[in-house]
């Protein structure tokens, strides 16, 4: 254990991090992170819809049935523009990492996006249909390489410059070149997808060629591995989720979008490998479900470790893992790696194969700010999705029990010798005193 310890410190942490602080990565993750709000309101008509549809009055069925339309637009509205609002807050993050003048920056993210995921029809009329997840990827990215073209050209004074006027104004004129350039590379890129596929813009390339690559990332395997690297991260004192979430949250986040769509049109769910997927299941009370270690650190019979479980028992509730893992800890504890590296995701793969299965629905909403078996039930419009969370966080606890108590032991036997430690220091002190009576 100890010499797997150094091989992890020496060379998976410094990957990690590395991989964290890219430039391109942090900009696509904080630019995700951001969509969230977006996500929230869209799946606000869904969950409100499915919810009034429940009610078992005839008259409320009817009326969310016969309304769902008007219901529908906060989704229309933001699902269905997935696109642009990636565009702009990528661009966003970008160009305050790069120091650029922001408005400018995502300006060129997203007219550049829009070069690559719309088009004009042969009846004139701008088709935008692509403007949602399906042009998700192209967003990100278009939306990059703007703001890397804007940068380059702010640095090599590749720009209209005019002496005397005011910064403002002066911006300005300096982004017209910038904005140009990308938007003339973007529609060069268009026009050469259109000339080998028959007319055809990129999404609708990107989506027929890539479908079987997106559909293979929705696998148990990938589940599985995507669970191991999140938990060793964190295991290292990393923040995996932060890590990786610029890679896997556009997949997911598209994959939402599809699922949403499917659902509101009373198709079979598509993708199980989703942002909700991850929050309410494979990380269902935290990563690396730690309130199954919360829970057994309350009924711990060390003092120390109880004290621990009660001040992390209502943060691993609302899927905050930071406590846990850094107050008892989990990091770097070598009594609890294999349940916390391994067991979490197998119990992730076997969730996976139940949503396959049918056994429950999968998710088809965003939820946010919610207890871990709420989120599980808003997420999925299923109640069978809440005994399925609960059902995982008892096998947790069984999963991490024989180890936990190995870690207890140890640490009980610390306090004996603190306790012991003290009672000397205490019987030194006492005859220290020589006071006569």
């Amino acid at each position: 254990m100890k010499n797997l310890m150094v091989f992890l410190e020496k060379y998976v942490e410094p990957l990690a991090k590395k991989f964290e602080q890219q430039r391109h990565i942090a900009s696509i993750k904080n630019g995700m992170i951001s969509l969230i709000t977006v996500l929230l309101v869209g799946s606000f008509s869904t969950i409100f819809v499915s919810i009034g549809k429940l009610i078992p009055i005839t008259g409320v069925q009817k009326f969310f049935t016969q309304n769902e339309a008007l219901f529908n637009i906060p989704f229309n509205y933001t699902f269905g523009l997935l696109s642009v609002f990636c565009a702009l807050a990528i661009s966003y993050r970008h160009s305050q990492r790069l120091e650029v003048p922001v408005f400018h920056g995502m300006a060129a993210g997203l007219l550049s996006t829009l070069v690559l995921d719309t088009k004009i029809g042969a009846n004139g009329k701008f088709i935008t249909e692509f403007l949602d997840s399906r042009g998700l990827f192209l967003a990100i990215f278009a939306s990059l390489v703007a703001v890397e073209i804007y940068a380059y050209c702010l640095r090599h004074n590749v720009t209209l410059h005019f002496k005397g006027l005011p910064s403002m104004i002066a911006d300005t004129f300096a982004a017209v070149i910038p904005i140009l350039i990308s938007m003339i590379l973007m529609i060069v890129i268009t026009t050469i997808v259109g000339q080998f596929t028959g007319g055809k813009i990129l999404p609708e390339a990107f989506t027929t060629s890539l479908a079987p690559f997106f559909n293979s990332i929705d696998t148990p395997w990938v589940v599985f591995i995507i669970a191991l690297f999140n938990s060793l991260l964190w295991f290292l004192g990393l923040n995996g989720y932060a890590i990786m979430i610029g890679f896997v949250l556009p997949v997911m986040t598209s994959n939402l979008a599809e699922n949403m769509a499917a659902y509101q049109a009373g198709k079979p769910i598509p993708h199980i490998f989703v942002t909700t997927f991850w929050d309410f299941f494979c990380a269902n009370t935290g990563d690396g479900l730690t309130l199954a270690i919360v829970i057994l650190a309350l009924m711990s019979t060390s003092k120390e470790l109880k004290a621990i479980g009660k001040a992390c028992l209502v943060p691993s509730l609302f899927g905050i893992s930071e406590p846990a893992i850094f107050g008892l800890p989990i990091a770097y504890n070598p009594y609890l790696f294999i349940p916390f590296v391994f067991g979490t995701p197998i119990l992730a793969t076997l969730q996976w194969f139940v949503f396959h299965l049918g056994w429950v629905r999968p998710p088809i909403a965003h939820v946010g700010g919610v207890p871990a078996y709420v989120g599980s039930y808003l997420s999925t419009m299923d109640p069978r999705a809440v005994i399925l969370a609960i059902v995982v966080t008892i096998l947790a606890v069984l999963m991490h029990y024989p180890f936990f108590k190995m870690f207890e032991k140890s640490v009980k036997e610390q306090e004996a010798k603190e306790v012991s430690a003290e009672e000397v220091q205490r019987q030194k002190e006492q005859d220290a005193l020589e006071v006569d009576f």
